[in-house]
């Protein structure tokens, strides 16, 4: 029964979250903006963790790794690698960490919504019910980048454009959450929604059509026709798309070489690899990169 009333207040909380953001980020740019109050990096030391509270804030906190606690109200969300939270105004939570597991490393955020009106800190303007949304398992998307820059840009000297580069990337943070929740409304069925988490989870892992059908319960026949109507693509197109999501992450922001990044994802060779790439981003590997290596070793850049 407890697992059943989690889905069901899961379903309600989403729904609100999406009401909220959809709100917010319709009277974006013209009537509000961001505005970033803090913002840390850090790694969580011993009796870290606090009791149950409220804050008039917007909140976000990004995962970068270690093992932790957040109870949003009557719910225990585990703080792992790649796990983002985002709690609105008043949410009641608390957090804390568990005995022997190594420390979180986070980055939570502080903001706010503002009037360009008036330039005042605006609260909620929608009078919405407080809400909490949980995404796992981003590691492999925007979002860990774009809390880095987040912080990064917290940390310089207050200007006009350290406003303005805060505003536009706590936008597109808020952006990057209400698609993604966007995209999980949509899928109604769960039996597809699980094999479509495993997928992205898992890009490196290769399994058939029919073992992804048991995974789901259901006939291979059935099975690729329901997740093509719950997720607009077929099973096979959509592996490869999250495989090469995954290989592009890792082109930018490791120092993988192309042929062990092919093998990390299960190619036959190097060549496989860079001619589905290609077909899939329009872009080959080399050229990405390229780039990277030229941003590295940009004049000015500390390394």
């Amino acid at each position: 029964m407890s697992n059943i009333n989690n889905m069901m207040s899961d379903t309600v909380n989403n729904k609100n979250t999406l009401i909220l953001l959809e709100k917010f980020l319709g009277n974006f740019p013209e009537k509000y903006h961001f505005r970033l109050h803090k913002c840390f990096n850090v790694t969580v030391r011993e009796r870290w963790g606090f009791s149950e509270r409220t804050v008039n804030d917007l909140h976000l906190i990004y995962v970068k790794g270690g093992r932790g606690f957040y109870k949003l109200e009557d719910k225990t969300e585990i703080l792992e690698k790649g796990k983002v939270i985002f709690l609105s105004n008043g949410f009641r939570h608390s957090s804390g960490h568990y005995h022997r597991a190594p420390y979180p490393r986070i980055i939570p955020v502080r903001f706010g919504v503002y009037s360009n009106a008036t330039g005042q800190l605006a609260g909620d303007p929608f009078n919405s019910p407080p809400v909490s949304i949980c995404l796992a398992n981003q590691s492999s998307y925007l979002l860990p980048d774009l809390f880095e820059e987040l912080y990064d840009c917290f940390c310089l000297r207050e200007s006009e454009q350290k406003k303005l580069k805060a505003n536009l990337l706590l936008l597109q943070i808020m952006l990057e959450i209400y698609n993604f929740l966007k995209n999980r409304e949509l899928i109604k069925d769960h039996r597809i929604d699980r094999v479509r988490r495993y997928i992205i989870k898992h890009p490196e892992t290769r399994k058939s059509l029919d073992e992804l059908a048991k995974m789901a319960g259901l006939t291979q026949k059935y099975f690729t026709g329901l997740f093509r109507r719950e997720t607009g693509t077929t099973p096979i197109d959509f592996i490869i798309r999250e495989r090469c999501r995954a290989a592009e992450y890792l082109l930018q922001n490791s120092l993988m070489i192309i042929k062990e990044i092919a093998e990390r994802l299960g190619y036959p060779n190097q060549y496989a690899f860079s001619k589905q790439f290609r077909q899939v981003t329009g872009h080959p590997p080399a050229e990405i990169m390229k780039k990277r290596k030229s941003d590295m070793f940009q004049p000015g850049k500390e390394h």
